[in-house]
């Protein structure tokens, strides 16, 4: 009878290291960054939609020259990388045709960092003007309802998902400056 239950024993031990984690000890490999679904609603006609960009802010922009600054000083973060043109970021984030598009904002090829960043926004260029046609389209929020930004907290080797953001180009959100 003891044989019986040291056996059970041994063959529950045996059955819970066998089903247990499968990586042990290694390093986490997954990527910095954050990643959802844009859900997009009420396109607004072709020749109006010249660019779609998500930023990531550190702050809320207090002005529009804030928004060039905090690029150019590292306290935002876009994606697509600036590099990619027009036409590629436009295909990344949407067709202009497109309902849903799911994306990942990975600390690789942009600047993005390990911090938290309290304004995350879909940016829609809708004029000539690369430094001053821009609105937001999509806010990510925590839940449905009023536009109040949500921060995403962005860890090393973390991919924080589900940060999902409605762009609904007919109830735009305001814009963070007057």
């Amino acid at each position: 009878m003891a044989k019986r239950h040291i056996a059970a024993l041994l063959l529950i031990g045996a059955l819970l290291l066998v089903s247990g984690c499968d990586k042990g000890l290694a390093p986490i490999t997954e990527d910095t960054g954050f990643s959802g679904v844009i859900t997009f609603k009420n396109w607004p006609p072709p020749d109006s939609v010249l660019e779609l960009r998500l930023v990531a802010f550190e702050e809320y922009p207090a002005d529009s020259s804030g928004i060039i600054s905090a690029l150019l000083s590292g306290k935002a973060a876009i994606y697509p990388h600036v590099t990619t043109g027009v036409a590629l970021s436009l295909q990344i984030l949407g067709n202009k045709s497109a309902d849903t598009v799911h994306y990942a904002f990975t600390k690789e090829g942009t600047i993005l960092q390990e911090r938290t960043y309290k304004y995350v926004v879909v940016g829609w260029r809708y004029g000539a003007n690369y430094f001053a046609d821009w609105a937001p389209a999509g806010v990510y929020t925590e839940g449905p309802g009023p536009f109040d930004p949500a921060p995403v907290i962005v860890r090393d080797r973390r991919m924080r998902k589900d940060v999902n953001i409605t762009a609904d180009f007919h109830n735009l959100p305001p814009k963070p400056w007057k």
